[in-house]
Order: structure tokens, then sequence, then C-alpha cells
């Protein structure tokens, strides 16, 4: 019974995060979850997690007793998932301007990629917006942020993600693992639950990997912490170009305002001063010299 209130807080903390985020003040807009369910699956994921680990330190370390479906299930799994034919003309239309704004915009991992991108598909007439999630340091897990794209198409709403699979790589894969890496299409298009689903079955490939390399899962690849990133609250930006803003005093009222940052470049500074330097240094070495000779 000691350990009652513990977990209580624990879980409580979840629900407390949540409703600081609806109270978070926003520079663009901000959503909550679509689904309900997300923040019940976040919570119950927590607790499971936590009851497992509490009886591997009663019981000593033995291993958790979960079983996983065979290899092939698990990609044949993913692979409906990722071709899943609900709105497949959307899909297969969403992708295509994916790819050829790809090919405009240039490498997806240079800087401010996926603002250009979502640049780029309003330019062509989707409804495409920047999200950002952000979330503060709960228990075992880290604050994090992250960003994605969305685009809203008659009151659906599409994830894309460029190079999906490489927020799901983990150190000494083993070649399971690997494989269901392999199933993951280049430019990923897909509703909400489609990609909760997708992050599930993964979550536990990634449980299951690491335990087979008898390694530890990081936090930042647990099911919550992952879960943070696409499910939870979210800023929705469709701005061309991000807004810098930094707040100052007003002296007349004593109040706070905000004020866009401007950077001014600094004056250029001439280090070549080598000849007048030589020159002034010499003089005072003649000077010297006589006064010691009149002396």
């Amino acid at each position: 019974m000691a350990k009652i209130p513990v977990r209580f807080k624990r879980v409580t903390a979840i629900f407390d995060e949540v409703a600081r985020a609806r109270l978070c003040e926003s520079s663009g807009s901000e959503h909550l979850p679509e689904n309900a369910m997300d923040l019940s699956d976040l919570v119950k994921s927590f607790i499971e997690s936590d009851g497992k680990e509490i009886n591997r330190e009663k019981e000593g370390n033995h291993p958790e007793s979960e079983s996983f479906c065979s290899n092939s299930e698990m990609t044949d799994e993913l692979r409906r998932l990722f071709g899943c034919e609900d709105d497949a003309d959307v899909k297969r239309n969403l992708q295509f301007e994916t790819e050829e704004a790809c090919q405009v915009i240039g490498n997806g991992s240079s800087p401010g990629f996926k603002r250009r991108l979502m640049t780029r598909l309003r330019e062509r007439g989707f409804d495409a917006g920047l999200c950002k999630s952000k979330w503060e340091k709960n228990g075992r897990f880290p604050s994090g942020h992250y960003e994605y794209m969305d685009v809203n198409i008659a009151g659906t709403r599409y994830i894309i993600e460029v190079f999906l699979a490489g927020e799901f790589e983990i150190a000494r894969a083993t070649d399971r693992y690997t494989s269901l890496l392999e199933v993951f299409p280049p430019i990923f298009v897909g509703k909400v639950e489609e990609l909760q689903q997708i992050v599930r079955r993964m979550c536990n490939a990634i449980k299951e990997s690491m335990k087979g390399m008898d390694m530890h899962v990081p936090p930042w690849r647990k099911y919550p912490y992952m879960q943070a990133k696409w499910f939870g609250s979210y800023k929705r930006t469709t701005n061309v170009t991000p807004v810098r803003k930094a707040a100052t005093v007003d002296s007349d009222k004593g109040s706070t305002r905000k004020r866009a940052v401007e950077l001014v470049p600094l004056p250029a500074i001439s280090y070549h001063c080598r000849e007048d330097f030589a020159s002034r240094v010499g003089l005072k070495v003649r000077l010297l010299a006589a006064a010691l000779n009149d002396t």
C-alpha cells in the first residue's frame, strides 16, 4: 500500500503535462491530440512499463515475457499499413508532389528543409503546415521537440515524413529489425491513425531487437517518447520564414512587448598594421639610444 501514492503521482504527472500544454501560448495555432485515446494510450503504456520495471526489481532481472509476431507477419503488417488503400489516390498525389518538391528544394537534411517543403506544397495549392511538438521532462523521459509536416484535405489530416525510417534507427540492430526498416518507403504519407499503428509496432520491435542484443532501450526510443513526436499537442504554422521575436520593456509604460530581432553587421576591423607598428617602435628605439648617449 505504501507504493500506491508514488505511482499515483507518476501517473498524474502525465495529466499535468497535458494541462500545461493546453495553457501554453503560441505564435501559431496550437492543437491538442485529435484522438482522445492518445492520452489514455500514453498513460497505459507508462503504467505497464512502470509495473514491469517494479516486477523486475522484485524478482531480479528476469526477461520480460512478451510474445512477438514472426518476422514475416510483422513485415506484412507494415507493408499493409504503408500501402493502405484508403484514399489511395490522394496519398499517391501527395507522394508525387512531395517527390517533385524535394528535387527542387534540395537535401532533406539541410536546415529549413521541412519549412521549404511546406512552402512548396502550399504554392501547389495544398493546405500544408509545419507542425512543431514540444514536451517537458517527465520522470524517466527527457524533454524534446520535433517538427513534421501535415496536409489537410477534405477534413482529413495526412502526415508527411521524408525518410521516416530514420526516426526508428537504433544501435546494433538485429538482422530482423534491419529488414523491417527496409520496408519503409522513401516518403511516407498517411493518416494519423495509420502512423500510430506503425509507431506502436516499431517500438515493440525496438524493444525486442535491443533485448536480443542485451541492451537497454534508450528513453528517446520508448513508446511514450515516440508518441509525443506526432500525437501530442502541437503548434501549426504556415509562415514561409520563421518569426524571430524578442521581449523588450517599454520604459514609458513599464510593460513588456515584443519586437523583431534585427541583425546589425559589425564594423570591419583591420588588423593590417604591421608597417605602422614597426615605424613607431623604431622611433622609440632611436630616442632611447640618443638619451643613453647623452648620459
